[in-house]
């Protein structure tokens, strides 16, 4: 008989501790897969950290030089040499004349470089409400299409003078490029779409880091 309740009494042990480390696996596995309230309110609240007006002009000038707006056009160029006699060295003389008519075609990225931006064009106030002066648009990069396509060049060279050439057409297309990046009344009329597309792009950001944005100039 005691033996009996021995072997009862070490089994009904055996289911204690059994249980036991049942429940402390469970307590160990609700600690690692379901934090505590104040350790999940405290994430919370280290989200919610306003960001101040150094981490914000890190945010800018991280993007360093942002290009938000492409233009794509074609302009015509044209070479026309004239006619002229050189007086004094007769070796440079050129008899005739040489024209050329020829297509160009120029992309340009227009954005903002925000390296140029300080702390002073950043305001923030303790609502996180934060404004912000954009430094000026600008062209950011360009390139031309090395591709000189002949059917579309037009030509023409007068008495003992060459055809035009790939040195004289390349000097054309660099006069044309120089005559585009410096054309003012395009550059104005991209300005407002320049500046828009860019601070839509750091409006979103911004207020994914719970700041509300004000653009001004």
């Amino acid at each position: 008989m005691s033996i009996q309740l021995n072997t009862e009494l070490k089994q009904t042990i055996r289911n204690c501790a059994l249980a036991l480390g049942l429940g402390v696996v469970a307590v160990v596995a609700a600690q690692l897969f379901f934090p505590a309230k104040d350790i999940a309110e405290q994430f919370l609240a280290a989200q919610q950290h306003t960001p101040d007006k150094q981490e914000i002009l890190g945010l800018f000038q991280s993007k360093s030089q942002v290009a938000t707006t492409e233009v794509s056009l074609r302009r015509m160029g044209i070479y026309d040499s004239e006619t002229r006699l050189a007086t004094i060295n007769p070796t440079q003389w050129r008899l005739g004349r040489r024209a050329c008519i020829m297509p160009v075609d120029i992309t340009i990225k227009y954005g903002i470089d925000m390296r140029r931006m300080t702390e002073s064009d950043i305001l923030l106030d303790t609502a996180g409400v934060v404004r912000i002066r954009l430094p000026r648009p600008e062209v950011i990069d360009y390139s031309v299409d090395l591709r000189t396509d002949r059917r579309e060049v037009v030509t023409m060279s007068g008495w003992l003078r060459d055809d035009v050439g790939e040195q004289t057409m390349q000097t054309i297309k660099n006069k044309v490029v120089a005559e585009v990046l410096a054309d003012s009344t395009l550059f104005s009329t991209l300005s407002s779409e320049i500046e828009s597309n860019t601070r839509s792009l750091f409006r979103s950001m911004l207020l994914q880091m719970g700041l509300k944005p004000q653009f001004i100039r």
